[in-house]
């Protein structure tokens, strides 16, 4: 129970710093949360595929 209890906070944190740090890059806004995160989140998968931003 120990452990998922860990995993669970690892996951909290990195969502968190994830939310953080699109909100700096796009703006404090609910449109720039929106379109940022989908922006980075594209990034994500074409770093993780291979593909191009």
């Amino acid at each position: 129970m120990r452990i998922l209890s860990k995993v669970l906070w690892t996951l909290a944190f990195l969502v968190a710093t994830f939310v953080w740090m699109v909100l700096f890059e796009h703006g404090f806004s609910m449109k720039g949360l929106t379109e940022g995160t989908g922006a980075e989140l594209r990034g994500i998968a074409a770093w993780f595929g291979g593909g191009k931003k």
